[in-house]
């Protein structure tokens, strides 16, 4: 499979098209417009037609590369059809995780795209949320967010397939008007040659001006890296919106057992399973249809960002994760994505420098917060923590926490 497909159910689908509007209708003819663009390698393009509402038309552009077939519904197009008004949503396909952002009822340009790295599909669905004006917000539960609906998507998309990748179709006229430019060209040439190489010209030469000069195409500016740790909170007012939010809590209630828990900053979710006897259940919490369970989910505070930081030596954060004996695990993980190429852009020739950090993630295992979490991380730059997650004992001692997020490092050593 390509890199821009995704299979639901037993159909494959299309995604990672890039999406423009078209208020000025015509739709067709400007799709077709954009794909003849230069330096373009577009070969497919979907339509998603206007409403009575006053919502424009809009085109997707597609490519063999990634995938894509003649025919192939659009899984962006299919589903927002369905899914109207304000959103996003990631949903796990087979082949990664497809995150679709659809803002007052029109597919976002870069809002249809797979990742094949989870953590990453989970950020940039974050990076929407924090945005604000969404209606609705699909993700997996076990991302934990806050308000969030685990609909599986084959029961969103309800097997829609009439939105499907078009063939890009040059007419004939295009090559016979081409042919005549070139001949004409060719004739201007000759002559410039013929002119050229005359002993004597009585009337003054004549100026090939119909040779068309060679315009060296501008190379793409890049935008400068996402420097995402400066826009995320510090860690340790992480653990402290965590702790606060938990003291607020009975985590302990007669007749009921406390599950493990997580908490990501963002929202605080728990569980208990009750006990035999008669029992209250936990105060704001939701029993379930059996009596069996409550679940209870508490949005947290927004953080603020950090203030800037400059990233330490990976050099220097293996030397304090090996004098410290941290108790987890820390392994490379991928960088992030580059940025997306803007509208006009051959994906082709946009080709970002790698930015000049790496990343890596950790596990910490600690018993007690924030106390001995502060002595790993509380001072290390670039550091994110995504969840801290609490299993063991009944209450707040005796278990344990795990703790999961990732370190910016600087890519090249710095000043030994």
């Amino acid at each position: 499979m390509g890199a821009g497909v995704a299979t639901v159910g037993r159909r494959v689908y299309a995604v990672g098209l890039y999406w423009e509007n078209s208020p000025a209708g015509r739709v067709v003819q400007a799709a077709k417009e954009a794909a003849r663009q230069p330096g373009q390698q577009v070969d497919f393009y979907a339509l998603r037609a206007g409403t009575k509402d006053g919502r424009v038309p809009q085109f997707g552009l597609a490519q063999k590369i990634a995938g894509h077939k003649p025919n192939m519904p659009v899984f962006a197009a299919c589903l927002s059809n369905q899914q109207p008004g304000s959103w996003a949503g990631a949903f796990r396909v087979r082949e990664g995780t497809v995150v679709t952002v659809v803002r007052d009822d029109l597919i976002l340009p870069d809002g249809d795209q797979i990742y094949l790295n989870e953590t990453e599909a989970r950020e940039r669905l974050l990076q929407e949320i924090s945005f604000g004006g969404l209606q609705r917000i699909y993700a997996p539960e076990a991302w934990s967010i806050a308000g969030a609906d685990s609909m599986p998507i084959s029961l969103l998309l309800d097997d829609r397939h009439d939105i499907t990748l078009r063939t890009i179709e040059i007419p004939k006229q295009v090559f016979i008007v081409g042919g005549g430019v070139a001949a004409l060209l060719l004739i201007a040439v000759g002559i410039g040659f013929y002119m050229q190489s005359a002993e004597k010209v009585s009337a003054p030469a004549i100026v090939a001006s119909t040779i068309v000069p060679i315009v060296e195409k501008p190379k793409p500016v890049y935008p400068p890296p996402d420097r995402k740790w400066e826009r995320a909170p510090l860690p340790m007012d992480v653990v402290e919106s965590c702790r606060q939010a938990l003291a607020q809590i009975p985590v302990v209630v007669l007749g009921w057992r406390l599950s493990p828990f997580k908490c990501d900053g963002h929202a605080i979710a728990l569980s208990w399973t009750r006990d035999k006897g008669m029992t209250r259940p936990p105060p704001g919490a939701v029993v379930n249809d059996t009596g069996t369970t409550a679940t209870l989910t508490l949005a947290l505070p927004p953080l603020k960002p950090r203030e800037p930081e400059s990233l330490l030596d990976s050099v220097d954060i293996m030397k304090r994760y090996l004098s410290q004996d941290w108790p987890g695990t820390i392994r490379r993980t991928a960088d992030d994505p580059p940025p997306p190429p803007p509208p006009g852009v051959n994906p082709a020739e946009w080709t970002p420098p790698p930015a000049p950090w790496v990343k890596r993630s950790f596990t910490l295992n600690v018993g007690e917060l924030p106390g001995s979490l502060a002595t790993y991380l509380g001072d290390i730059p670039g550091a994110i923590i995504d969840s801290l997650a609490y299993s063991g004992a009944v209450g707040i001692t005796g278990g344990e926490w795990s703790v999961e997020g990732v370190i910016y490092e600087n890519r090249n050593q710095g000043k030994k």
